[in-house]
């Protein structure tokens, strides 16, 4: 019976040290979208309606802190086809994306080393707007 007794009082001391653990400190602080997006990224996913699309160019978006951005997009193979300097800033309680010639984007996820963005594009061919959706590295 006492071993019972001194099982159940360590079990108990046990449960109190884990309750009364300090949890502070552990966990990182989130760090804001605006210091987030700083930096180039490079689209690695494209989907077009929710449709993965294959045998795309990419595109890179150098953030810089001062609100510029340059954005880049290569054929599939690396060659250049076209940049533009644009200003970006997050907006929506930073859940857009606002280029000046580009229009807005949607922040749909971002951490330290990824993000997916959706916009609306014109098709080419009927002028239609399409859905449009890139996931990103970081570089």
């Amino acid at each position: 019976m006492s071993k019972i007794k001194i099982l159940l009082t360590v079990f108990a001391l046990v449960l109190l040290m884990a309750a009364c653990k300090d949890d502070t400190g552990t966990e990182e602080p989130e760090i804001p979208r605006d210091e987030l997006i700083i930096g180039t990224w490079k689209s690695e996913v494209h989907r077009e309606d929710g449709n993965v699309v294959m045998g795309e160019g990419y595109r890179e978006f150098e953030f810089r802190e001062d609100g510029t951005v340059l954005i880049e997009e290569f054929e599939e193979d690396g060659s250049p086809i076209d940049d533009i300097e644009d200003n970006w800033a997050l907006v929506e309680d930073d859940e857009r994306i606002q280029f000046d010639t580009e229009g807005q984007y949607d922040v749909i996820s971002m951490n330290a080393d990824s993000m997916t963005l959706e916009y609306d594009k014109p098709d080419p061919f009927s002028g239609q707007l399409i859905r449009h959706s890139d996931d990103f590295l970081k570089q």
